[in-house]
């Protein structure tokens, strides 16, 4: 056989193999610009007007490509219940992403372009771990109704702006207290910890009898408790709860908090080099417990959370972590780059904005930068949009017994959403809601350039700025998973990790080298008497 013809055979099946296996495994669905779809009460919702992703989803089912779906209709929309005949368990949800990217809207918010991909992956968020293999599907053509000139949809389904509403942190204090075990813990350390943040940044106006003792109880409770911490960000996370409520992470307790989060810096960050949410969230607890922000530790662990920062302004492309990067960086103003990081994360949280005023589809995203507009000194009003405010939205998921998010979310869901929700509600990022504390003279210090425990200015001003670019989240996250939320060790709401552009075909052309070179070495083996054979 000729040399030539052999790899034409080669080059055939390498170009073909690929185009053949992506045609078989990622269906292709025709959107039109009107759908109905009814939710688990047998209501209607009707949209027309435009490409929207829950059209993509009821043509998905019409066309064969999935078998089933249901849709629950929440104070603020639909939300996918099951799909596929799968309902998620007590601590999973349906992530929904778009192009690789974790949609920062529901689906009756998500607006298509022909070629988009749509993911739905079963995760769980108590261990930001997938369940699974995705759904996915792409879209195809998309199909105008000349007979639709309207756009927006004509019920509460989509297309219409909420209305917000007061979120009530008083009641929402109650409904904590109301959850509190009888030893004045909670479900998990996890919980505890941010229960504790969140009655630490409560002062007596909204704190109220009930308030009060169920804080102290809280406060007893954690001067005893030996919580299994498994990583650096648990004693992040447990060190903060401590201060938030007074308590000396170094010498009130059993162990010292501080100094293991300490021992994990390497000279450059801290913890997984991998990672920068360990990074950030040991900002707080250290500037609060004697390394201020002119340490040379201090200094060179902001420096690794700027070398992290994306082009689009992002950290890991998530709302949340952004929101958190935002907050640990404000006390650094006079570092190299830290204003001009601040502004990009402002940026990209104003794209990440959608026209509703809403960031993402639960309370989790929504309370970090809640948290993270009053770190820039600015109001909710300042980030109003159609008419509706971050915290008027927040008050939106506030329930009627003063928990946050649906009571379907079960009760441990609740108590953490919740306990995010109040300090946000409060205006308080968690600079302002840890206390002081002294380092004593038995820790070594780490390596400073003037380490001097000053107290210092805890926000930044960055001037609003308008952007209407689409952008991706979510959501770095403590793991390269998708998931709602990221935060400390084991947390579910927070972030995503986008898909690198391209990624695929950089694989297909790496494998496209590698049967290169294969058939160029078997040609030059091949004995001289078969070269024309």
């Amino acid at each position: 056989m000729n040399r030539f013809r052999i790899f034409a055979i080669f080059i055939s099946f390498a170009l073909f193999l690929p185009i053949a296996t992506n045609a078989d495994t990622v269906p292709t669905v025709s959107v039109g610009d009107t759908c109905t779809v009814t939710d688990t009460d047998g209501e209607p919702h009707s949209y027309s007007g435009q490409f929207l992703g829950i059209c993509a989803l009821a043509a998905a089912k019409d066309q064969g490509v999935i078998s089933s779906y249901t849709l629950e209709n929440f104070s603020f929309g639909l939300f996918l219940q099951s799909l596929n005949g799968t309902t998620p368990g007590a601590t999973q949800f349906w992530s929904i992403s778009q192009n690789g990217v974790e949609a920062m809207v529901g689906l009756s918010d998500m607006t298509l372009a022909s070629g988009d991909l749509l993911s739905f992956q079963l995760t769980d968020w108590s261990d930001n771990s997938t369940v699974g293999a995705p759904v996915q599907f792409s879209i195809g053509a998309l199909t105008s109704s000349a007979s639709n000139a309207s756009s927006g949809s004509s019920s509460s389904g989509g297309g219409e702006y909420l209305k917000g509403r007061e979120f009530n942190t008083s009641t929402a204090l109650e409904f904590l207290a109301s959850k509190q075990n009888a030893d004045g813990s909670y479900a998990s350390a996890l919980l505890t910890d941010w229960a504790a943040i969140a009655f630490g940044s409560a002062n007596d106006s909204v704190c109220n009898e009930a308030c009060s003792a169920a804080r102290q109880k809280l406060r007893m409770y954690l001067f005893d408790a030996e919580p299994e911490l498994s990583s650096v960000t648990d004693y992040e996370r447990h060190a903060m709860a401590l201060m938030a409520l007074g308590i000396n992470p170094y010498s009130e307790t059993s162990i010292d908090y501080v100094t293991p989060i300490v021992s994990a810096f390497d000279g450059t960050q801290i913890g997984n080099s991998s990672l920068v949410n360990d990074d950030m969230f040991a900002v707080f607890p250290l500037l609060h417990s004697g390394y201020s922000k002119t340490n040379a530790m201090m200094e060179a662990i902001v420096s690794f959370i700027l070398s992290k920062q994306k082009v689009s302004g992002s950290w890991e492309g998530s709302v949340d972590l952004t929101a958190a990067a935002l907050q640990a960086l404000a006390p650094f103003g006079e570092q190299a780059g830290v204003t001009q990081a601040i502004e990009k994360a402002e940026e990209f949280l104003r794209r990440n904005q959608n026209e509703s005023g809403i960031f993402g589809p639960n309370s989790f995203s929504l309370s970090w930068v809640l948290q993270a507009i009053a770190t820039l000194q600015q109001t909710p009003d300042d980030w109003s949009k159609s008419g509706l405010t971050p915290l008027g939205y927040l008050g939106v998921l506030q329930q009627e017994d003063g928990g946050v998010e649906p009571l379907s979310a079960g009760k441990d869901a609740r108590v953490w959403a919740t306990s995010y929700a109040i300090p946000a509600a409060l205006a308080k990022p968690w600079n302002d809601i840890l206390g002081y504390f002294t380092r004593p003279v038995s820790v070594e210090p780490a390596a400073t350039s003037t380490d001097t425990d000053t107290r210092i200015p805890m926000r930044v001003s960055a001037a609003p700025t308008q952007s209407i670019t689409a952008s991706a989240s979510e959501p770095a996250t403590t793991s390269a998973t998708t998931s709602p939320n990221v935060a400390l060790a084991g947390q579910a709401a927070v972030a995503v990790i986008a898909d690198e552009p391209n990624s695929g075909s950089l694989v297909w052309l790496s494998g496209l080298f590698l049967i290169l070179g294969a058939t160029f070495y078997f040609l030059r083996r091949l004995p001289a008497g078969q070269a024309g054979a």
